[in-house]
């Protein structure tokens, strides 16, 4: 008796154990279920950019730094069109629409427009800074003045008007940190402040503060639409972008394709299930196992504190077309054995028996292919990798010990065997058709298949990556509407943010600082190629010049950064008590640290490695090693979060092809042919970068994870063949009739499986963003091809390998 054998008499064992101990192994798992589900209340969502890179990741520290000194980059930006933006009854409503808007929008710190836009102004030593439109003109005389200002002003260009006067722009910053508790409740005043029992002085409570919640920001943009609503009109027309809106559209669009993704596969399943058992029990319990695996595993994900990501939000409907298929295979030996004893128990030992070690292997293999993503440098894919991986393997343990519980426990009817004769009798035909084209065409087939692979790589090298959310969306999505209308008119939507150092206090005084971003500004502004530019950048350079000039009778040629350094710390000094905060957005409190934002247009991640590479090169060409300077923000992370899934993905690749690897070695038990039989597995992913390259179709984010995903489940069909192959082949010593045998043992059930994967994948062509229907699409195709080559190429290499009864020994 070789290992093999003994591991089947195992399972035998185990299906004994389990049938004579139902009731307790049902009451055992569902404890354990119910006591897991507990923590799905601690499931969060998160769609923030930050969160794609792990919480230790230098980026992610250096953004966290950023946003406690200077504070939320995540922006909600609204354009307003009109035809004319200096006509009074405009200014008129546009100042009620920003009042509204101030009073109203919940965790909101500041709201910039042309409204409260900064109006300098001042005498050799007094310095006035008030809002541009603090008062609404009433003459013709005061409206042209105020619309000279408005023109005279470098920093409202680009920023807050567009060439044309016929846009203009409302910039909403929200607050950096939360409002809420863990539960999700407003915080209290007495939250936040305790009295000391030996003082009458507030003592203020030492916790970490946690950076504004997703939700806290959705219920800002919700508010924010509503109030637009009110005021959108023909010559009032309201565009709302900004990254921050785009994260929580990216969440609404998930929380709708979730729930309509579940329902679908469920009811996909179900149709299958029935089609193919003509049995209730044979959608209940297969459908049961696989809720119950999903529902464990998204507790794990509550446990372990990931959240549901744009990545993520596929792993429901995922694991219930993955997992489905491992019930599959038990029930349907199950009830053809059982249809033919009528005896329950001796029918799940059976089948136990028969696909207890292929269920276990090809859940392994699919394990592997998914954990190899774990590693990933991106958070979410990593988290997708774990949990993914977890969830199969805790399937697994469903689909072999609940399973054959519930099996054991329900009434099950047993079938007249000759009933379905004739359809399995059809079926049969079909599969000894296929074997036959394999036996009596293997080299044709090996042929045509080498032809296809070596075509696939060679065009493999024309893949195009990219990570662009924002194309995520239709066309005339509002959103992708106003985005494209920011970059086209505004010179931006997006932006990278840049901190300098000098690590000195009032370090910033300094004129050669203070000349060198000024310099790093004029630099970034020429910067421009065919891909991207550079919109406009602000920093404590433009509020210095405007001060300056303002002190100096608004001469322009004071528009200027003044070389002396008691006079700039004086002039900042006026500008701090003029009773602005606008100081406070660019330095810190000591003057040791400087922001400068860089306005960008929102492209590629792709297209940001590159402009990140050309701005570190001005920053270094500016600034010596004595200042440390570095970039941040939204768009600094796009493009970290791109470069590094680029290459942790073929990490990934290669991890999950060893593992695999020698996972299919242990099982075939022979080199030669473990390694052969893993061209099939490799074929889906060749054929699948066909497709998206005569498509059109990028390697993005869901694209990458395909080929692990495909390696992974087109193994499945692979691993059953060749243990059934194997079986056979050492059974009656001849290929032909092991190739035949298999067909007909595992065949309907690997065609079965197939048709359950690939519509559960093509599920994924509903959702409402084309990243999501690009995925599924793909992993369908892929999974038809990982059977194509299964039943052709993997027969085909066997019939020319395998030429007598030693080749497998």
């Amino acid at each position: 008796m070789n290992w093999k054998t003994k591991i089947e008499k195992n399972f035998e064992h185990l299906s004994d154990f389990i049938f004579d101990n139902k009731i307790k192994v049902i009451i055992l798992v569902l404890l354990v279920v119910v006591g897991m589900g507990i923590q799905l209340k601690n499931l969060k969502v998160d769609t923030s950019t930050e969160g794609f890179l792990h919480e230790n990741d230098v980026l992610r520290l250096q953004y966290d730094k950023y946003k406690e000194q200077f504070g939320n980059d995540d922006k909600i930006l609204i354009a307003v069109k009109t035809k004319n933006i200096f006509d009074l009854k405009f200014l008129k409503k546009l100042k009620k629409f920003h009042n509204e808007l101030e009073n109203n929008v919940p965790y909101m710190d500041s709201i910039d427009s042309l409204i409260n836009a900064r109006n300098t102004k001042g005498t050799t030593d007094t310095l006035i800074v008030d809002d541009l439109f603090k008062t609404i003109p009433t003459t013709k005389n005061e409206l042209a003045l105020k619309k000279q200002l408005v023109k005279n002003n470098p920093l409202l260009k680009d920023l807050l008007i567009d060439d044309e006067a016929t846009i203009t722009t409302i910039i909403i910053d929200t607050n950096t940190y939360t409002s809420l508790d863990k539960n999700g409740n407003e915080i209290k005043e007495s939250d936040v402040i305790s009295e000391d029992e030996f003082s009458d002085e507030p003592v203020v409570k030492k916790e970490k503060k946690e950076f504004l919640q997703d939700i806290e920001s959705v219920r800002a943009i919700a508010k924010v639409k509503e109030i637009a609503a009110k005021y959108n009109s023909d010559d009032f027309q309201l565009l709302i972008s900004g990254s921050a809106v785009i994260a929580s559209e990216l969440k609404a669009s998930m929380k709708t394709d979730m729930q309509k993704f579940i329902k679908l596969v469920l009811l996909t399943m179900a149709i299958i299930l029935f089609i193919m058992f003509r049995r209730i029990s044979g959608i209940f319990l297969p459908l049961l196992t696989v809720i119950l695996t999903i529902v464990s595993t998204l507790s794990l994900m509550g446990i372990f504190q990931a959240p549901i990501t744009v990545v993520t939000q596929i792993l429901p409907s995922f694991l219930l077309a993955v997992m489905i298929g491992a019930s599959i295979h038990l029930l349907a030996v199950f009830y053809n054995e059982y249809d033919k004893t009528k005896d329950k128990k001796t029918s799940l030992r059976y089948a136990m028996g028969h696909s207890g070690f292929a269920i276990v292997m090809t859940s392994l293999t699919t394990a592997a292919g998914l954990w190899s993503f774990s590693f990933s440098a991106i958070a979410p894919v990593a988290d997708l990798g774990s949990f993914a991986s977890m969830g199969v393997i805790v399937g697994l343990l469903y689909t072999l010990v609940f399973l054959p519980a519930l099996i054991s426990l329900l009434n099950i009817k047993a079938k007249d065997s000759k009933s379905n004769e004739g359809e399995v009798g059809k079926m049969d035909k079909i599969l000894l058709f296929i074997s036959s084209i394999s036996i009596k065409y293997p080299k044709r087939i090996i042929v045509i298949s080498a032809i296809i692979i070596v075509v696939s790589i060679g065009l493999a090298s024309n893949l195009r990556f990219s990570h662009k959310p924002v194309t995520w969306f239709k066309i005339d999505n509002p959103i992708r509407v106003a985005t494209k209308l920011f970059d086209d008119k505004l010179k931006g939507s997006s932006s990278f943010e840049i901190v300098i150092n000098t690590k000195k206090e009032n370090g910033i005084y300094n004129p050669k600082i203070l000349n060198s971003i000024d310099k790093l500004s004029s630099d970034l502004l020429a910067l421009k190629t065919d891909k991207y530019y550079i919109g406009k950048t602000v920093s404590i350079t433009d509020i210095l010049k405007e001060t300056n000039k303002a002190l100096h009778a608004n001469d322009k040629k004071y528009y200027t950064i003044p070389q002396d350094k008691n006079l700039i710390a004086q002039e900042l000094l006026l500008f701090e008590n003029s009773g602005s905060d606008d100081l406070e957005d660019f330095v810190d409190s000591g003057f040791t640290q400087a922001r400068m934002t860089v306005k960008v247009p929102n492209l590629d991640a792709i297209d940001y490695i590159e402009m990140l590479k050309d701005i570190n090169k001005i920053i270094k060409n500016n600034f010596g090693d004595e200042t440390e300077v570095y970039v941040t923000g939204i768009s600094a992370l796009l493009a970290k979060i791109m470069s590094a899934s680029m290459s942790s993905s073929a990490v990934s690749y290669l991890l999950a092809l060893f593992l695999i690897t020698i996972m299919m070695l242990i099982l075939v038990g022979h080199i030669k042919i473990g390694l052969i039989s893993m061209i099939p597995n490799i074929s889906p992913i060749l054929v699948m970068t066909t497709i998206m390259v005569i498509f059109d179709m990028p390697l993005d984010m869901f694209t990458m994870l395909i080929g692990a995903i495909a390696i992974g489940l087109a193994v499945d069909d692979t691993v059953h063949f060749m243990h059934n192959f194997r079986k056979y082949e050492l059974e009656y010593n001849n290929v032909d009739i092991a190739i035949q045998k298999t067909f007909l043992s595992t065949g309907r059930a690997m065609v079965v499986t197939s048709i359950v994967l690939t519509l559960g994948f093509f599920v994924f062509m509903g959702a409402s963003m084309s990243n999501i229907f690009n995925f599924g699409l793909l992993t369908g195709i892929a999974i038809i091809v990982a059977l194509a080559a299964d039943f052709f190429l993997v027969p085909a290499l066997m019939k020319v390998i395998v030429k007598n009864k030693n080749d497998l020994d």
